[in-house]
């Protein structure tokens, strides 16, 4: 009876053990490791510290998710954008935080949210052109690629966007005065702000801003892993895990951490007790208990092999690019510091080449994404044919790529290596049968000149990659400090620029029309000047172009506008002979939806009638959208002003669109006139416009007259009207009274 009563306690127990030991590896068959992405650079929810460890308090929350639901969860730190990338081509089961959008809820499943999320503006302290959202027109903002923020911005029609990989790089382009805003995670901005000690510089507006719901998502297909993630929340919000977690990156700090490596340890460990306790209890079954003990050791070994190799796959998501798999810029950071220290001993140079494709905006919108990844790939593989052994190429985002060359003896090889870049890209990209023909552009800074560590390096090489790309881009610019005197220069006007809006430095000058059959004053050309305190009187030449580029020249226009309209009708009142006064509208003026009603207020405001109102749209402008063009003209032509294309003869015009627009006037570019006399070309030009313009029942105004031959050859061709130095150069308005009278 013992023995039997021996046997059954046996039996029990033997299959309790064997019961604890496979209940839980059959819900771990299921799936045995989730691969997670995060972001590389979003403190404090996750970053790579500068000792290279991954932390953060969604790594705290995976980890934790790890223990409860007793599986393996690899963390896998990349850009932002990348993460997004592999999410959508299942590279990876999940993105361990994400903010909740429609948008965003239509394409992936989100599981229970783990926080509230809420962005904010950040500005310059002195920057108060900006109180809010709204006021984001046609300023430039940074803002990191497929965020959240990506959203909203694209909501704002006049904004200026600067997309950056990360937030920090948001951050430091608005320091650095490359943007005027950054739109981005409270959070993540205030953290950079006091790591950089550069809180007391920047200021946030617009609060509040909406709170989002935030936490680990995956794609519509994988029901399976959000219900792993979501019991495992629910757990650790359940028994207190969650609270510590988020007092130690939100609150209070929290110790007790558990990697991943400790997770696995546990369990091998328990695996390895059951086994030696089920040993010493049935050791009359040892032969069944040696093949399980086999079975598991193998299952170990497996797994080790596995986690080696998804190491090296770690490895390769946080250097390498998805799309051309070529190095990164974290891998160039990476490995510049020893890269430097070989060069300083050897005595050499090394350079940084950094270059784009010109217009590939274009193909990304006519051909498609897919298109342009395939077009990059084959610029990575294309470029990394010709960089000779040491050299690295790597892929800085967007359609920028950048080329680190090391042992450079002679400035001239970087020269020459710049040229083959260019003559390799301007060789035709074959792709499904048809011949791509694409251009780059290539700036160049070299060590020591160009800067001292790489950050500098690359953003003098940027610098001058926009100077190449000004001069009609498939060229190249190597960065000297002259390129940098100038940038200064011009950070300098940008910030004097501002103030002189907000301190009404500008006037106006006048620049009469003269009537050639009667030789009176017909007309004037308001001109504005800008009364530097600094520098004097300075022309349009010199700051126009970057109030265009800053988007301050919808403020300036509107105030040459009403300014113009202003003074002629003091001059109407005083009793003068009534003439018209021309404005030059800008391309961004003329695009701006609600221009004619802006025109319309002007001539209401100032009490002025709007046939004494002349507005000048220069022929490139409108060109652009031509059916945009013909419909804004009638409306202004409604209101009763008088319309004229200037620099006519300098654009692609079509004279079939000509008659189509409503126009009163064509003035003829000061290009033509200069030489008018001496060059047979200029002069069927001048004599063919003036025919033209006459056909079409259209005045004719030649600009740039300056000397007496200027005049008899405009005369004998019946031109209406002149403006010139031959008869005055633009005056104040205190002046031009003279010629009025």
């Amino acid at each position: 009876m013992k023995c039997k009563r021996s046997r059954s306690i046996v039996s029990v127990l033997f299959i309790s053990i064997i019961f604890i030991m496979t209940c839980k590896p059959v819900f771990a068959e299921e799936i045995k490791v989730l691969r997670v992405a995060g972001d590389n650079n979003h403190p404090p929810y996750e970053f790579v510290d500068e000792k290279g460890n991954y932390k953060g308090f969604n790594i705290d929350i995976m980890r934790a998710i790890a223990i409860e639901e007793g599986i393996e969860i690899e963390i896998i730190p990349m850009p932002w954008n990348q993460a997004m990338y592999s999410l959508g081509a299942e590279k990876v089961d999940a993105i361990q935080g994400m903010s909740k959008t429609p948008t965003r809820e239509s394409k992936f499943l989100f599981t229970v949210p783990v926080v509230k999320n809420s962005q904010a503006i950040f500005v310059l302290k002195n920057t108060n052109y900006i109180s809010g959202i709204e006021d984001l027109n046609g300023i430039k903002v940074a803002f990191q690629k497929s965020d959240i923020n990506e959203e909203l911005l694209n909501e704002i029609s006049e904004v200026i966007l600067r997309p950056k990989d990360n937030q920090k790089d948001g951050m430091e382009a608005l320091l650095n005065g490359e943007v005027e805003a950054f739109l981005g995670n409270r959070q993540t901005g205030l953290y950079y702000l006091q790591k950089m000690k550069k809180a007391d510089m920047v200021k946030i507006v617009g609060e509040p801003m909406g709170e989002v719901e935030y936490g680990p998502v995956t794609t519509k297909d994988k029901q399976e892993v959000a219900d792993i993630l979501n019991r495992g929340i629910k757990e650790i919000k359940r028994n207190g895990t969650y609270d510590k977690i988020y007092q130690k990156w939100f609150g209070e700090e929290y110790y007790g951490k558990k990697d991943l490596f400790k997770v696995y340890k546990k369990q091998i460990v328990v695996i390895v007790f059951v086994i030696l306790l089920v040993f010493f209890i049935l050791s009359g079954w040892n032969k069944q208990l040696a093949t399980e003990v086999e079975k598991r050791t193998s299952e170990l070994e497996e797994a080790n092999k596995n986690l080696i190799s998804h190491q090296e796959q770690i490895y390769k998501l946080a250097y390498y690019d998805a799309i051309t798999d070529l190095p990164n810029r974290l891998y160039l950071a990476k490995i510049f510091t020893d890269t430097l220290e070989e060069t300083k001993k050897k005595g050499n140079k090394l350079a940084v080449l950094y270059f784009d494709i010109d217009r590939f905006k274009d193909i990304n919108d006519t051909l498609g994404h897919d298109t342009g990844d395939h077009i990059l790939n084959l610029v990575g593989k294309r470029i990394e044919n010709i960089i000779k052994d040491g050299d690295i190429l790597a892929r800085f985002g967007g359609d920028e790529f950048l080329i680190l060359m090391k042992d450079i003896e002679d400035e001239n090889e970087v020269v020459e290596f710049a040229k083959q870049v260019l003559d390799k890209m301007s060789q035709p990209f074959l792709m499904n049968r048809y011949k791509h023909f694409l251009t780059a552009s290539v700036g160049v800074s070299i060590y020591p000149e160009g800067g001292k560590d790489l950050t500098t390096l690359v953003k003098n090489a940027d610098m001058a990659m926009y100077r190449a790309k000004k001069g009609g881009g498939n060229n190249f610019y190597v960065y000297n400090k002259e390129l940098s005197d100038i940038e200064i220069n011009k950070v300098k006007t940008i910030s004097q620029l501002r103030r002189a809006v907000e301190r009404n430095e500008f006037e106006l000058y006048y620049q009469p029309k003269i009537d050639m059959n009667l030789g009176k004053v017909h007309g004037m050309e308001a001109l504005i000047r800008w009364n530097n305190p600094d520098e004097g009187l300075i022309g349009p030449n010199k700051f126009i172009p970057i109030a265009e580029e800053m988007g301050l020249i919808l403020p300036i226009g509107e105030w040459v506008l009403r300014e113009a309209c202003r003074q002629n009708k003091e001059w109407l009142d005083k009793g003068y002979q009534p003439i018209r006064v021309s404005v030059n509208i800008s391309g961004m003026q003329f695009q701006q939806k609600d221009f004619v009603d802006i025109v319309k207020n002007v001539l209401e405001d100032t009490g002025i009638e709007s046939q004494y109102l002349e507005l000048e749209i220069t022929e490139s402008i409108a060109m652009i959208d031509i059916k945009y063009t013909i419909e804004v003209l009638k409306k202004l032509k409604s209101l009763g002003v008088y319309i004229s294309i200037d620099d006519f003869g300098t654009g692609y015009s079509s004279f079939s669109y000509l008659k189509e627009m409503s126009v009163d006037e064509l003035k003829i570019d000061r290009t033509f006139i200069m030489d008018v006399n001496t060059n047979t070309k200029n002069m069927s030009i001048v004599k063919a416009i003036i025919h033209l313009a006459h056909e079409l029942n259209l005045e004719v105004t030649a600009e740039g007259a300056e000397t007496e031959e200027h005049i008899q050859f405009l005369k004998e061709n019946n031109c209406d009207k002149v403006q010139g130095y031959y008869y005055s150069k633009p005056v104040s308005s205190e002046e031009f009274e003279k010629f009025l009278k």
